[in-house]
Parts: structure tokens; sequence; C-alpha cells
């Protein structure tokens, strides 16, 4: 009776090693899920470019100039540098005895910070300088007036400017911004007559400016 009882339990033994020898064969079949592959993150520097329009209240015209803005920069995660062409368009200032055409060309520096990110938007502010070029060419309405030439004449602009940003997808935005441009050389538009130079046209020295770009990330 004693053997015979030793003779189960060692039955039973063997049936519970052969399920779990089989259990475990079955776990070493079912293939491992591959682990995730590690997506290299993306560079904290952005190169971008940036062409759009701009408007500014210069006090040369009464409407002040328009023209064209082409710009290039990179982006940091807390600074942003860009470089800027400013053109613009010939205003005209038309008197009784006079015609003045002003061209306005500006090459310079920007960088900004951002101030607040809430997902696709970017409020930043900053300051910038430049050189800024005027084209004039005066014309005379009536006879006894000596104009001078078409020439050229150089100044410097600078000042603050803050920017509005609208990301709509990875490699394109549209961004607005305001600035004040404060500029020292700006000439004295006037004709010679017979009493001596008349000045008509001295501009502002601060001069509010807005303009909208595309922005491109390549």
């Amino acid at each position: 009776m004693a053997s015979g009882t030793v003779l189960l339990r060692l039955g039973v033994l063997g049936g519970l090693l052969a399920g779990s020898a089989a259990l475990a064969a079955d776990t070493a079949d079912v293939p491992r899920a591959e682990a995730a592959p590690v997506v290299p993150e993306s560079s904290s520097v952005q190169w971008q470019l940036l062409a759009g329009g701009l408007a500014s209240l210069d006090g040369y015209a009464s409407t002040g100039y328009q023209g064209w803005l082409l710009g290039a920069g990179w982006e940091f995660p807390r600074l942003r540098f860009r470089f800027q062409f400013l053109a613009g368009l010939p205003s005209s200032m038309v008197e009784t005895r006079t015609e003045v055409k002003l061209e306005q060309y500006v090459f310079g520096f920007w960088l900004d910070t951002p101030m607040l990110r809430s997902g696709a938007w970017r409020w930043s502010v900053g300051a910038g300088a430049g050189f800024l070029l005027f084209g004039r060419t005066a014309f005379a309405r009536v006879g006894g007036l000596d104009t001078a030439g078409p020439r050229f004449v150089p100044a410097l602009l600078t000042g603050p400017d803050t920017s509005l940003r609208w990301r709509f997808s990875k490699y394109f935005a549209v961004e607005g911004s305001l600035a004040m441009d404060v500029v020292f050389g700006r000439p004295l538009i006037g004709f010679q007559s017979a009493q001596g130079f008349e000045p008509l046209h001295e501009g502002w020295a601060v001069r509010p400016r807005l303009s909208v770009a595309m922005m491109v990330f390549p």
C-alpha cells in the first residue's frame, strides 16, 4: 500500500514537470515584440526665409512709402537672428513748382526673443539696426528753379520691433511685425531759388513701420 502511494506521488510530480517544460517551450516559441526605434531629436536651430510687403509713415509723402521685404535668419530656442532687405517703391512729392521722387533701401540685422509661445503661435520682441540709402530725383515744374541732379544720401536706421507669428504647417508660417525706426542722417528735401534754398520736406526722425511676411522653413 505504501509503495502504491509512493508511485502515485511520483506520477503526479512527473506530470507537473512535463507540463511546465511544455509551457516553457510554448512561451519560447512566441516572438517577442521588437523595441521601438529611437527617433533622433530635431535640431534646435532652424533656418528660415522671409518674403512680404511693408508700409511706413516717413514724414515725406502724405501716404508714407510702401515696398518689399526679403530676409533670412536662424532661430534658436531663445533667440532669433535675421538679416533683412527692405526696398521701398518710389514715392512722389508734388508741389506747385517742383516734383521729387524718393526711393529708400535698407539692409540691416535684427534679433528678437520670444515672450510667449502657445502651440502654433509665437510673440516676440527685439530690435535691429541697418544701413539706409535714400535715392532722390528732383524735377522743376516751372522756370527759374535750380534742381539738383539725382543723388543718393546714406543714413542709419535703428529701433525696436515686435512680431506675431502663426506657424500653420511644418514648413510655412505667416508673421506680422510692427517696428519704430529711428533714422539718423535723413535728407532735407527742397529747392534752390533766387532767394536761396527753400526746404519743403524734412521727414520724421521716428517712423512706424508695419510688415507682413510669408516664412519658409527649409
